[in-house]
């Protein structure tokens, strides 16, 4: 059997694609959100999450041999549903009634948020949960429980994924309170830790990517 992909590769490869994203956001997504509105933000905004997140998904896993990956041989193997997954539709039904019951007990009622815009439906229901699913589910998450026990597989890639969510907080107008900062950073590590787990138990990529894209979307919607 093959050597899984080193630690050091690894880490190499988050710091990079870390970086990356920083320089993406503070460079072009930053002043996007500044000068532009409308559908024409909305569309580049999306466009640039496509070809920098799939794009380093598409390499990583390009670049690794299939035996370095230990849930699935190819990228094509990762997207097929597993419609047999019982437990991913259980999930994704209590998050639903979590998130419409905490909104529902909050605003007194499911009130749709005054800066929600139709646009966000590309950007937070569709674009984001399948980009970053790819990236950390389907390689490092991938590729670390070749090397980890899955649960310190899952703790790490949780912790890289909330980690790349800093450069989107350093770049928020106006700047978020450092309560607000732990917050999300404690939110979006959970999260990370159960998508990791839909993807280790059902093989799959939509079981994370149906979650996450309704998180975000209701979120976005009635928070």
């Amino acid at each position: 059997m093959s050597e899984p992909v080193s630690n050091r590769r690894l880490t190499i490869q988050f710091i990079c694609f870390w970086l990356i994203w920083l320089v993406v956001q503070v460079g072009l997504n930053a002043p996007i959100e500044k000068h532009l509105s409308g559908w024409p933000q909305e569309l580049l905004l999306d466009a640039i999450k496509l070809v920098v997140w799939l794009g380093a998904a598409w390499w990583f896993i390009r670049q690794a041999d299939h035996h370095h990956l230990r849930l699935s041989l190819s990228n094509a193997e990762q997207w097929r549903p597993n419609w047999r997954f019982a437990a991913g539709y259980v999930v994704w039904g209590i998050i639903v009634i979590y998130l419409l019951g905490e909104f529902w007990l909050v605003h007194h009622g499911l009130i749709v948020n005054h800066s929600f815009i139709p646009q966000f439906w590309g950007r937070y229901f569709l674009v984001v949960g399948v980009t970053e699913e790819f990236l950390f589910r389907g390689y490092f998450f991938n590729a670390l429980l070749q090397k980890f026990s899955l649960t310190t597989a899952n703790v790490i890639q949780a912790l890289a994924f909330a980690s790349l969510h800093i450069p989107r907080y350093l770049t928020t107008v106006p700047a978020m309170s450092p309560m607000l900062w732990l917050s999300n950073l404690v939110s979006v590590f959970l999260l990370g830790l159960l998508f990791g787990w839909l993807y280790a138990r059902s093989h799959s990529l939509w079981p994370g990517i149906a979650t996450h894209m309704t998180w975000d979307i209701l979120v976005t919607l009635f928070g």
